[in-house]
């Protein structure tokens, strides 16, 4: 996809429609706060028009034609030129203030439709105006929802009280001496009726685009009436229903979920949520249900033009879809994901199995076959999961749910410790996964809605077992949050003989708290005042050096030394991601640039990218697990690319499918694992040209190989057989039964 034309005409409030001419030259939107624009998309020239009517009368819908911008509020509508400048103001005659304008449609300022309603969600009351130059008009009460033929000849609507039945209207204009004295919409005829449209709520009415066709959406289902004269489907209606506790929803009063019917009108597809539904037009069945978007289809619009049978889909994912329905019921392979985004991923150590957190629950995938083995969560219905990791050798995961803290048996799926701690702010093992350190803060999320700067709270720290979960010690130490500022974590030495907190002191600065990893015992405090430290923003271990971590903020990275509690150095513009030896580091500011940093003299060595002004966006850099491979993403251009290290030579460019929310790499660094805002994971292997052995590595992955699917049942059959004949061989060594004879005879023995 190519964009032609960025036009952005830079004002702050949230735009609420948008209108385009017949030709598409010419554009124009209102916003919240009653300002709209008129751009021409060719030139890049706009106009900015304020309010022309008073402040209590908001803009609420605005009208384009390709020499004029029409704007109304709930009773008023203005007339402009192309240059933005006003031509006259108006108000609708003869309407109460019971009613407003909900949309308007024109012709001239003084030829113009105008459907009103009362203001109130609650109620469905519509009432339609004409305005005809020099004519009195009668206007038509409806409710619920109204649609016009191309030409506006003829309107469909719900015109009966308590009825949905829909009912077709004619414009019919009164003609003496060739001179046109009166008009008025006369009632022509109501639709077959469509089943239970005595309570079933119709929500919007849509004509196809040849006008053959006339579309409803209602809560359950769609209806659709056959207007060929020649050879139509059916005389009845024909009703499409959706499946069980599926329902369509209304966005807005006569708007709702679209339905389409194909060019050669044999199915109709629609979308609902983030699915397409295929039905048969003819036997009114439900043929095929497809994964569409993962977000909730805004639009739905058919292509049927010319030797084209597609529909076209616009989603709040920010994604448009179009769909060939002649494809549409080939094979579908599913590919697995969450409904919600992920928000952090955890890999064992043997890079087989990652665990990957949502909202509302815990996914456990197979990395090789890209499988979501399960989703864990201990109460489905309203669960809130925040973290979650796996231990290195896979058997087991600990999780933050709805203010708890959950182990799980990784295979049974079954929660082994289950203990209490709200707020839970992060998680990290201990002695190789044997222990694990949660640190919460209950009172977070209302301290930072809370006016003020900052807020001084409490940290509690606590230290538990694996798998039985009981306590081994906890301490208390205080926190100091900045609104702006993620929570500081705590971090353990490399050498997993110390806690090392972000703290303050007693005058409410920064200060670094360091406690015993074996007994929790707080050893010591080490103030930054005297270290040109303004902002602490994260503390990182050196991977070389366990006596000494790193204060990132901002602007630099300073060195401490806890043992001897002392500031050693500091590292300009370092941001904290450093090579195992401790010898290099990144910097990647949010503006543009990748640069590799000497980290002992704090120089720039080598330059992956250089500084280009493209704008502040999200940056995500890190080096691989053996230090061999940079990754960069860029959340402005949504590609990941992989630097080699040795010479800086881009070996991959990966365009993302959605933006990135978490990347993992795997112990060998051979693969990465990324996750993103859909929902779904996504395994790379870095095919470095330069390796030979990724040649063979690639051969051997599943997705290379066509027969993956039988070898793996092959292995699992081969697996559950041997845990069946453990299980023999166990019931059979504790379960013999005992002999009452033999145990007779040995009492006669020994009397």
């Amino acid at each position: 996809m190519v964009t032609l034309r960025n036009n952005s005409p830079r004002f702050s409030p949230t735009n609420q429609t948008f209108e385009l001419v017949q030709y598409h030259y010419r554009a124009a939107a209102y916003t919240n706060n009653s300002q709209s624009v008129l751009l021409n998309m060719l030139s890049s020239e706009f106009a900015i028009i304020d309010n022309p009517f008073e402040e209590t009368e908001p803009i609420t819908g605005l009208f384009l034609l390709n020499k004029n911008l029409f704007l109304h509020t709930k009773l008023r509508y203005a007339f402009y030129d192309m240059r933005g400048a006003l031509i006259e103001k108006h108000q609708l005659p003869d309407i109460t203030e019971e009613w407003e304008l909900l949309f308007m449609e024109f012709t001239s300022f003084t030829n113009f439709f105008a459907v009103l309603w009362s203001g109130q969600i609650n109620e469905t009351r519509l009432l339609l105006f004409t305005s005809r130059e020099g004519l009195t008009i009668p206007t038509v009460n409806m409710h619920s929802v109204i649609t016009m033929k191309k030409d506006r000849s003829r309107m469909y609507c719900c015109h009966q009280e308590d009825l949905y039945q829909v009912s077709e209207f004619e414009y019919h204009e009164t003609v003496e001496n060739d001179v046109v004295v009166g008009a008025e919409w006369r009632h022509v005829r109501d639709l077959p009726r469509y089943e239970n449209d005595v309570k079933e709520t119709a929500l919007q009415l849509k004509m196809d685009q040849n006008d053959r066709f006339l579309l409803a959406s209602t809560a359950n289902g769609f209806v659709v009436w056959d207007f060929d004269p020649e050879d139509p489907i059916s005389e009845e209606a024909i009703y499409l229903a959706l499946p069980h506790s599926v329902r369509n929803i209304s966005t807005k009063l006569t708007q709702s979920n679209s339905v389409m019917i194909s060019s050669k009108v044999d199915y109709a597809v629609a979308g609902v949520r983030k699915n397409l539904y295929v039905w048969s037009v003819k036997t009114k069945q439900l043929m095929k249900v497809l994964d569409a978007h993962f977000g909730r289809i805004m639009q739905l619009e058919a292509l049927t033009i010319g030797t084209w049978n597609s529909v076209i889909t616009s989603s709040i994912d920010r994604s448009v879809k179009i769909w060939n329905i002649n494809n549409i019921f080939e094979q579908v392979h599913v590919i697995d994901r969450h409904e919600l985004q992920i928000d952090s991923i955890s890999l064992s150590e043997n890079g087989e199995l990652a665990v990957t957190v949502t909202r509302g629950c815990v996914g456990v995938w197979e990395i090789r076959t890209g499988r979501l083995l399960s989703k864990l969560a201990d109460s489905p219905l309203g669960a809130i999961v925040t973290h979650a990791i796996v231990t290195p050798d896979g058997r087991y995961i600990v999780s933050s749910e709805t203010g708890k803290i959950l182990i799980w048996n990784r295979v049974t799926e079954q929660v082994l410790s289950r203990d209490s701690q709200p707020g839970c702010m992060q998680i990290n093992f201990l002695e190789n996964g044997e222990k694990f350190l949660a640190v919460s803060c209950p009172n977070a999320s209302a301290s930072m809605a809370a006016p003020g700067d900052e807020q001084k709270l409490l940290a509690h720290a606590i230290v538990r077992g694996i798998p039985d979960g009981q306590t081994v010690f906890n301490f208390d130490y205080p926190v100091r949050l900045v609104p702006g500022l993620p929570f500081r974590c705590a971090v353990v030495t490399v050498d997993g003989q110390h806690i090392v907190c972000a703290s303050i002191d007693k005058n409410n600065k920064d200060s670094i708290w360091v406690y015993n990893a074996n007994n929790g015992m707080h050893e010591h405090k080490i103030s930054l005042k005297g270290c040109n430290i303004k902002e602490m923003v994260s503390l990182l271990p050196l991977q070389n050096k366990p006596s000494q971590v790193a204060v990132i903020t901002n602007e630099k990275g300073s060195i401490m030394d806890i043992k001897i509690r002392k500031h050693v150095r500091s590292i300009p513009k370092w941001g904290g991601t450093s090579t195992k030896d401790g010898k290099f580091g990144l910097y990647a500011p949010s503006r543009g640039g990748l640069e590799l940093l000497e980290l002992k003299k704090g120089s720039t060595v080598k330059t992956f990218i250089p500084k280009v002004a493209e704008g502040v966006f999200t940056v995500i850099c890190m080096f691989t697990e053996n230090d061999e491979y940079v990754l960069y993403y860029h959340s402005g251009r949504k590609t990941l690319r992989v630097f080699r290290t040795s010479d800086t030579e881009m070996i991959a460019n990966y365009r993302m499918q959605a933006e990135l929310t978490s990347i993992k790499s795997t112990t060998d660094g051979k693969s990465l694992v990324l996750g993103t805002v859909d929902g779904c994971i996504s395994v790379l292997a870095i095919a470095d040209p330069q390796k030979s052995e990724m040649q063979e590595f690639l051969k051997q992955l599943p997705s290379r190989d066509a027969n993956w699917k039988k070898k793996l049942a092959k292995q699992k059959a081969s697996a559950r057989f041997k845990a069946a004949m453990r299980l023999a061989s166990i019931s059979t060594r504790f379960g013999t039964p005992v002999d009452e004879d033999d145990d007779d005879d040995d009492k006669d023995n020994e009397a």
